[in-house]
C-alpha cells in the first residue's frame, strides 16, 4: 500500500463555520459549490531554498499528497479549487516545479478522479502550459460561482465583490498562522484559518497547505500581505488553529489574542 493510501485513510480534523461551509484540514468544503477550497501549496520551494544557501531534500509533495489525499477522501469532495500559489518560483517554471507540479495534478485528477480548478496566484507565471497539458481551468483572476468570489488575494478585492452577486469570498495569499507561548516562554506556531466580513460579505482567508510555510503570525504586530485585510482589518476576525493530528481550536476573535499574547501578562 502506498504511504498516502495510510495517511488518507486517518480521520482529519473538521468544523462547522456556517451553513454548509466547514473547515476541513487546511481547506475549506463549500456545500454550494461541491468543491473543497485549498491555497498556496508553493510547489518547488525546495528549489528556492537551494538557492539562498539552504539546502533541503525535495520532500514537501510527499507530504501535500497526503494531505489533500486524507481531506478530499474525509469530506467526499469530487473537486478541488486551488486559490493559487500552486508554484514558488515568481519567474519561469523551474524543473522541479515542472515535474512537481505535472505529478500533483495528474495525482488529482487521474488517481484520485478530482474536477480540479486553478484560480490564478502571484506565484503562478507560466503555470498555463501544465495545466493546458491536463485541461485543467485557470481562473484569472478570480471565480465567481454561487455566490461565491474565490480568488488568491495579492490583489485588491475585485469591484465585482461589492454587488449583490456575491455574499463570500475566500483566499488565501496571507499564509495565517497563531504563535502561542507560555509562561516559561515555550512557543508553538500553528496555521490558522480565519473568518471574519467586509462590506457585508463573510470573507475567509485559508491557511497554506504547504508544510515549508509556517505562516505569519496574525496576533503579532506586522503588515499585511494582502490588500483587502489590510482595508478591514483582523481584530474582529475569528481564528481557527488547525492542527492536522490534534483538531481545530476556535480562538475567538483576534482582538482578545493580542491582548493575551502581549509579553506584559507574562
Amino acid at each position: 500500500m502506498r504511504k498516502c493510501d495510510l495517511k488518507a485513510w486517518m480521520q482529519v480534523p473538521r468544523l462547522p463555520v456556517g451553513k454548509g461551509v466547514e473547515i476541513v484540514g487546511l481547506g475549506l468544503y463549500v456545500e454550494e459549490l461541491g468543491a473543497l477550497l485549498v491555497a498556496d501549496l508553493h510547489l518547488g520551494y525546495e528549489e528556492a531554498l537551494s538557492e539562498q544557501g539552504v539546502f533541503l531534500p525535495p520532500v514537501q509533495l510527499a507530504e501535500i499528497k497526503e494531505t489533500l489525499e486524507a481531506m478530499v477522501r474525509e469530506v467526499g469532495a469530487g473537486r478541488l479549487i486551488l486559490l493559487g500559489d500552486v508554484k514558488h518560483e515568481f519567474g519561469d517554471v523551474t524543473r522541479l516545479e515542472w515535474r512537481e507540479t505535472l505529478e500533483l495534478l495528474e495525482f488529482l485528477t487521474r488517481d484520485l478522479g478530482l474536477r480540479v480548478e486553478v484560480v490564478r496566484g502571484n506565484h503562478d507565471n507560466y503555470l498555463i502550459p501544465i495545466l493546458k497539458r491536463l485541461g485543467i481551468p485557470l481562473h484569472d483572476p478570480y471565480l465567481l460561482e454561487a455566490g461565491w468570489l474565490l480568488y488568491h488575494g495579492h490583489k485588491p478585492l475585485p469591484v465585482e465583490a461589492y454587488t449583490e452577486k456575491v455574499s463570500n469570498v475566500a483566499l488565501g495569499h496571507e499564509h495565517p498562522a497563531l504563535l502561542l507561548r507560555d509562561e516559561l516562554g515555550a512557543r508553538v506556531k500553528l496555521k490558522a484559518l480565519l473568518s471574519g466580513e467586509h462590506a457585508g460579505k463573510k470573507v475567509y482567508v485559508l491557511p497554506a497547505v504547504s508544510p515549508l510555510m509556517p505562516g505569519t503570525e496574525v496576533n503579532v504586530e506586522r503588515e499585511l500581505l494582502t490588500p483587502l485585510l489590510r482595508e478591514t482589518g483582523l481584530d474582529s476576525f475569528r481564528v481557527y488553529a488547525v492542527d492536522m493530528e490534534a483538531g481545530i481550536f476556535d480562538f475567538g476573535e483576534l482582538r482578545f489574542l493580542k491582548l493575551a499574547s502581549s509579553p506584559s501578562l507574562f
